[in-house]
């Protein structure tokens, strides 16, 4: 299965608003399970994850996500602005969620210090 970062992005949303909701709209549950796993092994998610014997998929049997961790709280802070996220998928295509994750915070820390050269007037 091939990672979803728009996904990964509404599924960061969701969660901060409800960790125990593992659905989104417009998707499979399959794959938003599965994309809630690599956000468990990325260490944006904190939760658990088990499989039953007879489970031989790469999705796993049993998902429950307790809540978004410091570094998942700092992802989507850092990508939360559409401007920065729309930079970071066109830019960054196939980048791995640690490169997008630096992107994300230097982009955010640029956005940041423009606006407050415009606030003092630089």
């Amino acid at each position: 299965m091939k990672r979803d970062m728009e996904l990964i992005r509404k599924l960061l949303f969701a969660m901060e608003d409800n960790p125990c909701q593992l659905a989104i709209d417009g998707y499979d549950k399959e794959v938003v399970k599965y994309h809630a796993l690599l956000l468990i092994e990325g260490g944006l998610l904190d939760g658990k994850v088990s499989n039953t014997l007879e489970n031989t998929s790469a999705v796993p049997s049993n998902i429950h996500v307790n809540r978004l961790t410091w570094d998942g709280h700092e992802f989507l802070d850092n990508i939360r602005r559409d401007e920065i996220w729309n930079t970071i998928k066109s830019e960054f295509k196939g980048a791995s969620i640690s490169t997008i994750f630096s992107i994300g915070k230097e982009l955010a820390e640029g956005f940041a210090k423009k606006k407050l050269r415009s606030i003092i007037g630089e």
